[in-house]
């Protein structure tokens, strides 16, 4: 037999025997036999693991062994299968006379069609090929970690107690810090995965047993890298497909546009939009434990004439300064410091009372004085001032966020009517 009459043969027996055709992986095993080829040719044309191909070649020549009533292995099969004529296999002798007319005829009928058969297998090797090719190249260029995976199951219990690698592309081998040579047929997934979370593993056994597919971003850190990666599983009959892609530059840029939304160009600190979210934060937070919070609203003295006088760069060095000297006296976690206008700042201080506020305001203008920072055209002395105004309340039912706001900047509105470097506190 030719390879061509052979595949058409243990493709017709098999078809006989069990109602299936020949697999593109039993062709492959077959033409590898015939060429003298080893499972590990097999396994890279192919992205699967040598173990699977070597169960899989032992199945088949196990099933022609049947056939042919003696032992096929994958280093005698050409050898016997050549000696054998396809149409000795095929077609058994006629049993009367009358059946031998028709036997010619049906041998060139059957000769004819499995020419077209051989013709139709030649184009289909070649698009297989082809696709095969395709499909090499697109795992080898992929940005993407890309993996398919089998279970490997309690053999006791059927418990999914690992994941072996049936396919591993380059990016999936330099995300696990292997070669594709230490992944494929590997037991490797739990401890690889592991070190990126501890929950993943379970959450990919929940795929292969529920059939809902994983889709989200981990956050992965040790003491000399920060990686996000997302994360893509889906079910694979008894496994699954693995795609991993690192997000971790994208998502750097996305925390430095939220930090930049979140922070006052200029100063460096909390800007209004930060100051609203947390305040109200604790707000709620502060609803629930009955404790008081504390505003401060800090307003520069006669900005407005120190600009005209000294001139806008000079005076936002000025507002900078002022910021950072604000910003040093908020020595805990949770206050906060923020830019709440052009010259004005805010300080939050939760589970702060009135005295613990004006203390930390005393503390604010002190520093503030410490920097000296000359203002000629100031009517509270040589250097810049500030003057505040002080809220605290214990926020309930009855009362909002607003609330507080507002008297912490009535305050501030009868601290500047008073006179300059003048403090107002307003008990709520």
């Amino acid at each position: 037999m030719t390879i061509e009459e052979t595949l058409k043969f243990i493709d017709s027996s098999l078809q006989n025997k069990t109602g299936k055709q020949l697999t593109t992986l039993e062709t492959e095993i077959i033409l590898a036999a015939w060429e003298n080829r080893t499972y590990n040719n097999v396994a890279d044309k192919l992205y699967l693991s040598v173990g699977y191909i070597k169960d899989m070649a032992s199945k088949l020549w196990q099933f022609l062994s049947e056939i042919l009533d003696e032992k096929i292995t994958k280093t005698n099969l050409r050898r016997l299968l050549e000696k054998y004529n396809i149409a000795d296999i095929t077609y058994s002798l006629p049993n009367n006379i009358e059946d031998v007319s028709n036997l010619n005829l049906n041998l060139k009928e059957y000769t004819l069609q499995l020419q077209q058969e051989i013709e139709e297998l030649r184009q289909t090797k070649e698009i297989l090929y082809q696709s095969r090719a395709f499909l090499t190249s697109v795992l080898n260029s992929s940005v993407d970690g890309i993996a398919a995976m089998q279970t490997v199951r309690n053999t006791s219990t059927g418990e999914i107690i690992d994941f072996r690698f049936l396919v591993a592309n380059p990016v999936i081998s330099q995300i696990f810090s292997s070669t594709k040579e230490e992944l494929i047929d590997k037991l490797l997934l739990k401890s690889l995965i592991d070190k990126i979370s501890s929950t993943l593993f379970n959450s990919l056994v929940q795929v292969v047993e529920t059939g809902e597919a994983f889709n989200q971003e981990l956050y992965y850190e040790d003491s000399q890298i920060q990686k996000w990666y997302h994360i893509i599983a889906v079910k694979l009959g008894d496994g699954i497909s693995l795609t991993i892609r690192d997000i971790s530059k994208c998502k750097l840029v996305e925390l430095e546009l939220i930090r930049q939304s979140r922070v006052d160009a200029l100063t460096n600190i909390p800007n209004r939009r930060c100051f609203d979210e947390y305040l109200n934060q604790e707000w709620q937070r502060y609803k629930r434990e009955q404790k008081p919070i504390s505003l401060i609203l800090c307003d520069i003295d006669n900005f407005s004439y120190y600009n005209y006088f000294y001139s806008h760069q000079i005076g936002d060095n000025c507002l900078i300064k002022i910021a950072q000297a604000i910003n040093n006296c908020a020595k805990r976690a949770v206050d906060l410091v923020a830019r709440y206008g052009g010259d004005e700042f805010a300080v939050i201080l939760p589970n702060t009372d009135a005295n613990g506020a004006l203390h930390m305001e005393e503390l604010i203008r002190s520093q503030i004085a410490n920097l000296k920072i000359p203002h000629e055209q100031s009517q509270a002395g040589q250097h810049i001032t500030v003057s505040s105004g002080i809220a605290t309340m214990i926020p309930t039912g009855n009362t909002n966020v607003e609330s507080l706001m507002m008297a912490a900047d009535k305050a501030l509105y009868q601290a500047k009517k008073q006179r300059d470097n003048c403090i107002v506190v307003f008990y709520g």
